[in-house]
């Protein structure tokens, strides 16, 4: 994003300049998208979100939703592959507990 920004603010090229102004506002939307998801995630209603960017409430939801969705389905994800690995490894913890407790009890007949 940097380097958009550099080449855009200070290429002598105006071509060049145009090309990476482009490619920051595609980082940026990006960028803006993600924010959106965390906001819902966090609680803020399509209402403030709307007055936040400066669009109505009903314009917000149609810009961002479809982003918001996906962001939200991966989350859900990320948090269910989290569970699955936290369960995983307190099964292997358990087995290796009720495993030492075995080996010192067989020593200690």
């Amino acid at each position: 994003m940097t380097a958009a920004w550099e080449a855009t603010t200070t290429d002598l090229d105006p071509l060049t300049a145009l090309g990476a102004s482009r490619a920051l506002v595609a980082l940026l939307s990006t960028w803006e998208a993600q924010l959106v998801g965390e906001a819902i995630a966090a609680g803020a209603t399509w209402e403030t979100i709307g007055g936040t960017v400066g669009v109505s409430r009903q314009a917000a939801w149609e810009r961002f939703h479809n982003d918001t969705h996906d962001f939200r389905r991966r989350v859900k994800s990320d948090a269910q592959v989290l569970r699955d690995r936290h369960r995983k490894e307190m099964l292997e913890f358990r087995d290796s507990v009720k495993n030492e407790a075995r080996k010192r009890r067989q020593k200690s007949h």
